[in-house]
């Protein structure tokens, strides 16, 4: 199990890089992607040894969806493409429920938890550094856009660029402020105090626009429930309540007041104009390229669902149909990535139809809200705060993805693993750090039993 453990470890602290440990075959096939096959072979063995299969919630629903795409893939438009689209997501099905094998009944959970956790802070630590060392005239590599040519990057991490970098930390700065705000144990410490400010800051500097959008919407969401209970207090007993911030919290405040004056400062410096950073957004009068061609694609998707709604063209299929109504023949991996659906929500309704978008509404809902509720059954255990984090962190993950495209990112998936496999734990293991927790004896797991041919 340790094996599988450091395996498992090295999947998430790399499941970001775009720009190494990435190997193009035919398509791009990540060093996690890889390393994922050990870890089926693993769980393979779990399941003859135990004479048993973890089922966690959302599990049933997930095969439904892919037997939908399977019984589609005659509409798929190419073969080729629509067998590799089928096959990664079989894989990527497989790699999920072989970690909830793994540690669905594993007193190594909170040592998996905090592995998750310390991937977003190395890879965050990464992004500050290559946001900090060209200020001081040091650059770092696999930067890959300057607002300012050698002084001021735009945060990207190990990925292509700055969005998708936001893409993947909002779930690890979701996950651990709502930790930090629960007060669960696996976060105590000034180390993660420093690690959520980290992560704050990093997802600033990617200078995403959605990335920004997102952390208001955070923030307007934890202020919403005081406000309203202030207003109902006023109307209630004429009193309005107001709750002066802590010292702490005005020493954040001032903190992010003096980084903005001095960022403020440093572009006017080097005749750098600040509206510059919603460019492409169409807000205070900068270009609205990108905002037209992501509602112009989201349009183009919807009218081609709408061609076919109750019947899907697959997921390797979108592309291809896609491009045929716009007299495009598409025969290729690099074609197809011209042409996917936008964002990921309609491109899956485009690839699955009604029918089968149905099971994949539901295994949507079991790993946010429905992970969310499962999480208030058992509060406050340690494990619920987590499942509540994660879920939370899932959803504001798919409001990121509600701009975007691309099923199949690999750290998407991975969080969707973690989900299941604390919701497992949560449910149906013991207290954390029980020996019985390696031992199925004694306590209740659902299963379904392995054939004997296993």
């Amino acid at each position: 199990m340790k094996l599988m453990h450091w395996i498992f470890a090295v999947c998430l602290f790399t499941a970001s890089c775009d720009l190494i440990l990435n190997f193009d075959v035919g398509g791009s096939v990540r060093l996690c992607q890889i390393l994922l096959v050990f870890l089926c072979l693993g769980a393979a063995a779990r399941i003859v040894q135990d004479g048993r299969i973890l089922w966690p919630r959302g599990a049933t629903a997930l095969c439904l969806w892919i037997l939908s795409q399977f019984i589609f893939l005659p509409l798929a438009g190419n073969w080729i493409l629509g067998l590799m689209f089928f096959g990664l997501l079989l894989f990527t099905s497989m790699s999920v429920l072989a970690v909830v094998q793994l540690y669905g009944q594993s007193n190594m959970i909170e040592r998996l938890m905090k592995v998750y956790l310390g991937s977003y802070v190395f890879i965050g630590v990464y992004g500050m550094a290559q946001f900090l060392l060209p200020i001081a005239g040091l650059s770092l590599p696999l930067t890959q856009q300057w607002y300012i040519s050698g002084h001021l990057a735009r945060v990207n991490g190990f990925s292509q660029e700055p969005s998708y970098f936001a893409t993947y930390m909002v779930m690890g700065w979701i996950t651990l402020l709502e930790l930090r705000i629960s007060k669960a144990d696996i976060v105590q410490g000034r180390f993660w105090k420093f690690a959520t400010i980290i992560l704050t800051v990093v997802m600033v500097c990617s200078t995403s626009k959605l990335a920004w959008g997102i952390m208001l919407v955070e923030l307007a969401a934890r202020a919403a429930p005081p406000l309203w209970h202030a207003l109902k207090r006023l109307f209630r007993h004429g009193k309005l309540v107001i709750f002066l911030p802590g010292f702490r919290v005005l020493g954040v405040l001032a903190v992010i007041a003096i980084f903005s004056v001095a960022s403020f400062r440093f572009l006017t410096q080097h005749n750098f104009d600040p509206l510059n950073l919603l460019g492409g957004s169409g807000i205070g009068g900068t270009a609205a390229h990108s905002l037209d061609t992501r509602v112009g694609d989201g349009v183009d998707t919807f009218e081609a669902f709408k061609d076919s709604p109750f019947i899907g063209h697959t997921l390797g299929g979108t592309a291809v149909y896609r491009g045929l109504r716009k007299g495009i023949v598409i025969t290729n991996m690099e074609q197809a990535r011209h042409e996917w659906g936008f964002p990921v929500i309609l491109d899956v309704l485009l690839a699955s139809g009604i029918i089968g978008f149905i099971p994949f509404l539901v295994f949507l809902y079991a790993t946010t809200f429905g992970a969310i509720r499962l999480a208030t059954r058992y509060w406050p255990e340690e494990r619920a705060k987590w499942l509540r984090a994660l879920g939370r962190a899932m959803i504001f993950e798919w409001l990121m993805l509600s701009a975007d495209q691309n099923l199949f990112r690999v750290y998407l998936w991975f969080h969707i693993t973690m989900v299941l496999v604390v919701a497992y734990h949560l449910e149906f293991a013991p207290a954390l750090a029980s020996p019985a927790l390696e031992s199925p004896e004694g306590s209740y797991y659902p299963t379904f039993e392995a054939p004997a041919a296993l």
